[in-house]
């Protein structure tokens, strides 16, 4: 390019330059101005020869009269949209005012739109003649007309750098306008990795319920710029007036609240007003906080307790104890309002928890959701997609690998651009970064996150979440958090912490509703999956579109056996014959090295591997786990089962195909004793043995020495359809057993909860075998029912009995008829009879008062037969004219 072509060129960019900000000042976009300051640099300071040339408020905040100085050639630039001659005499008269000559001995008003055909203005003659440098306004006045005229002057080199400046900008700038004309579609590359979740049942729309705790923290981290209320609504709490009360009691000074009233109602509406007002509040607190924390109980705190005045005069130790616990609830108060505020400053919100705990479901929920719902621009990065790209590059590799991205190089560059988008948003730019720990190379992709989340930090409008498995991130990516960055990393260690009662049940409705799965489950059934987030997926996908009827119970080995048959079912022809040995030959890996907690695949065929990788991938049966360092393991797959359980059902499956005999499935079973998964892994060998009709399996549970111990503790997970007369007269045998507490307990509470009377096993074994008993036998038997195993006071059980006897007395009619059967109350007029007076009295008051319930009719019928003294003489007294 010859120097005309460069003069050209320039005058182009310059002339568009110039149209653009008219264009936009018009249209009352004036934020360009202050834009337009920065970008003029480089030009001015080739043009007058100015290498310092810098933008002054970087120097001092609102330096007065000019914009751009260079204290080396002393010249200094004041830039503005307003070419009228009050504005170059306000400029000149601040000059004047604030000695700026001593600075500068040059200033020039250049106006980015265009300048007045003369400046005859007296005003501005006078400003002139006070003004103690040298002003010509016909050569010290500039617009972009005579920018374009002194490019002639300037020699080819300064030329050329001027031009390859524009160049780059305005190429930058035309970026940014298609990017910015194309960021819904681009944007949109996000939602499709979304419904890729939705569609492997990562992340299941609906079901993810929330802590109302880390709710709060999230909106507060992702939309600092909507949610900062929250901090003034915290601060308008913080009152002095009971706390002076007392202190003047105390012969002490009154202590002053001085944050800012405007500020606690300052309503900044752009981040550049937020994040100084952040500043701002945060300082006062802090300051707030050395005032009122020596006189908290946790004064140490705040460099030591509070001295009065007056020494230990009595007026002081009246009121002492009084102001501690006042001061003591206002440093909490100030110190929430300041993690409010230092979690809007965050720069990463990093959840790390253990696998199944719905991390996925909750970052998925986010975007989906809420990013969507506030209109926040997202960038949604599932972390295994990572692995398709370059060492060192994944992440600006997958950011660049969509098409409407812009063309950039650098990881810097793309941050640059959000960082503007979120600006002319209003919004933060949110990148989420989804399962770290499902990257392969995790010590590499550690040196790249690190560096990604330190670029992060450098920019005001960009946010970052990162979930990861608490496992991983303890022994691969914690060096995260001795990072410089680390003050601004927010962790949630447990998405579950805190969930309430209502929340569990909301939980469990959502699943079940998504899955389409009907019918009643008992309280026990519904507490069973309330708590194992796990074990609910297993249920809901394995009854997916089915009617349970009435669940009494949950049946695990049934659900594991039906979950394994659903899964396998949807995989490729070539592997469905392959899957259920593929895991055999998992388990058999970990019996022969040992280790039941993670095994290596590196020997398997391409097919099991194939499987392995499928089953990963959905991360309910199987998950990756670290791979052990050293060279010899690149590469290396290694895997755990997700739910132990499970990983007992396969290995007990495995002993029952191999059993050919009692005594092989002995040697077996005796290999694993005192092993942490001997317990599942006879508990499910008996249950399939049981199912299958498999009397070598049989026969060698139930010769073990410690067969009755096992079977109380597995009893509840005998499917009703192999139920047998032997295992009533097993529970009757452990029933009588009073010398094995535990195990009463635990064959008593199971069949409490056994309503279903066409049961081989149910709640009428428990009924008949307290008919039976004599005086001293059924007090000792409800003793041992209400006896904690930890109970040292031998009379603890009479005030747990008692209590739940007046829970029970305080029932509605309604849950008289409807919520417990006849054999339920049978139970429980058998416990009353040991209760203490009061509570028997109401007892009996309770059946005399809903006498014409048939429930508490038959009730009473099924307890007539009873030997023991106590429970007669309470039927009686219902029965008695008093009782009615």
């Amino acid at each position: 390019m010859n120097r005309d072509e460069y003069i050209n060129s320039c005058a182009r960019y310059l002339g568009r330059l110039g149209h653009e900000i008219r264009a936009l000042n018009a249209a009352g976009r004036f934020d360009i101005n202050s834009v337009t300051e920065d970008f003029l640099i480089p030009i001015l300071r080739e043009m007058f020869e100015c290498p310092e040339l810098q933008n002054q408020n970087e120097i001092q905040q609102n330096f007065p009269s000019v914009d751009l100085g260079c204290r080396e050639s002393k010249i200094s630039f004041q830039v503005t949209t307003d070419a009228s001659s009050d504005k170059v005499v306000k400029t000149l008269t601040k000059f004047q005012e604030h000695g700026l000559e001593q600075v500068f001995e040059r200033v020039y008003v250049l106006t980015i739109t265009e300048k007045q055909a003369s400046y005859t203005a007296k005003s501005l003659g006078a400003a002139i003649s006070a003004l103690p440098i040298k002003f010509d306004p016909a050569t010290d006045i500039l617009d972009i007309n005579d920018i374009v005229s002194r490019l002639k002057g300037l020699v080819t080199p300064r030329l050329e750098r001027i031009e390859a400046y524009l160049a780059s900008e305005f190429t930058r700038r035309d970026q940014h306008l298609q990017f910015r004309a194309q960021l819904d579609k681009f944007l949109e590359f996000s939602q499709s990795k979304i419904d890729v979740e939705k569609r492997s049942k990562k992340y299941i729309p609906n079901i993810f319920v929330e802590t109302h705790k880390i709710k709060e923290e999230v909106r507060l981290f992702t939309h600092p710029l909507f949610f900062f209320r929250k901090v003034q609504d915290a601060l308008k709490r913080v009152r002095y007036s009971d706390l002076n009360f007392l202190l003047t009691l105390g012969k002490e000074p009154e202590i002053s609240l001085e944050i800012n009233s405007e500020a606690v109602s300052a309503a900044p509406a752009t981040f550049a007003e937020l994040w100084p007002w952040l500043i701002e509040v945060d300082s006062a607190i802090e300051k707030e906080l050395g005032k009122i924390g020596p006189l908290s109980w946790n004064y140490e705190e705040y460099g030591g307790k509070y001295a009065p005045t007056k020494g230990d005069a009595t007026s002081w130790s009246i009121v002492r104890f009084r102001i501690e616990s006042i001061a003591t609830g206002l440093t909490w108060l100030l110190q929430d309002a300041r993690s409010l505020i230092r979690l809007m400053r965050n720069k990463i919100f990093l959840i790390t928890s253990m696998a199944g705990q719905g991390k996925t479901n909750f970052v998925c929920d986010l975007v989906d959701r809420q990013f969507r719902a506030f209109e926040l621009p997202c960038i949604f990065i599932p972390a295994r997609e990572l692995n398709s790209y370059q060492p060192r590059q994944r992440l600006l590799g997958f950011i660049s690998n969509n098409r409407y991205a812009p063309s950039f190089s650098s990881i810097h560059q793309y941050l640059g651009f959000f960082n503007e988008v979120a600006g002319e948003f209003g919004k933060p730019f949110l990148v989420v970064i989804d399962g770290i720990n499902e990257v392969n190379a995790l010590d590499e992709f550690n040196d790249e996150l690190k560096d990604f989340c330190s670029a992060v930090c450098q920019y005001d409008l960009i946010k970052v979440v990162i979930t990861c498995r608490s496992e991983f991130f303890d022994e691969k990516y914690s060096s995260l958090l001795d990072e410089p960055f680390s003050d601004q990393v927010h962790r949630v260690m447990d998405l579950r912490a805190k969930m309430t009662d209502a929340s569990k049940r909301r939980l469990l409705r959502s699943y079940l509703d998504h899955f389409q799965v009907t019918g009643r489950l008992s309280g026990a059934a519904k507490a069973f999956l309330q708590n194992d987030l796990l074990l609910l997926r297993i249920f809901s996908e394995s009854h997916e579109g089915q009617d349970v009827g009435y669940l009494s119970d949950i049946y695990k080995g049934d659900l594991f056996e039906e979950f394994l048959r659903r899964k396998i079912e949807v995989f490729p022809e070539r592997l469905k014959a392959k899957a259920f040995p593929t895991l055999i030959k998992i388990v058999s890996s970990m019996l022969e090295a040992d280790d039941f907690s993670t095994i290596s695949v590196r020997n398997f065929s391409d097919d099991e591997k194939d499987v392995v990788l499928r089953l990963v991938a959905d991360d309910v049966i199987l998950r990756q786990e670290i791979t052990p360092a050293g060279l010899s393991s690149l590469g290396e797959l290694v895997i755990s089962f997700t739910y132990d359980e499970l990983r007992d059902f396969v290995i007990a499956y495995s002993f029952i195909q191999d059993a050919g005999s009692a005594e092989t499935m002995n040697r077996s079973l005796s290999n694993l004793s005192g092993r942490p998964v001997f317990e599942g892994v006879y508990r499910y060998t008996y249950l399939l043995a049981r199912k299958l009709g498999m009397k070598a399996a049989i026969e060698a549970c139930e010769g073990s020495d410690d067969f009755v111990n096992h079977y109380a503790l597995n009893v509840h997970l005998v499917p009703p359809n192999v139920q047998n007369l032997q295992d009533v007269e097993r529970l009757n045998a452990i029933l009588a057993e009073t010398a094995f507490p535990d195990r009463v307990r635990r064959a008593a509470a199971f069949l409490i909860r056994r309503a279903n009377l066409a049961e081989l096993l149910n709640i009428n074994i428990l009924i008949e075998h307290l008919n039976g008993l004599d005086t001293a036998d059924h007090n000792d038997f409800v003793r041992i029912l209400f006896t904690d195993r930890n109970d040292f006071a031998l009379g603890n059980w009479q005030g747990r009995l008692n209590q739940f006897v007046e829970q029970v007395c305080d029932a509605s009619a309604d849950e008289v008829s409807e919520d417990r059967s006849p054999e339920w109350w049978a139970f429980f007029l058998h416990v009353s009879s040991s209760a203490g007076w009061f509570e028997r009295e109401s007892a009996a008051g309770l059946f005399a008062k809903y006498a014409s319930h048939a429930t508490l009719n038959t009730a009473l019928r099924l307890v007539e037969p009873t030997k023991a003294t106590p429970v007669r003489a309470l039927i009686a007294e219902i029965q008695s004219p008093r009782g009615k």
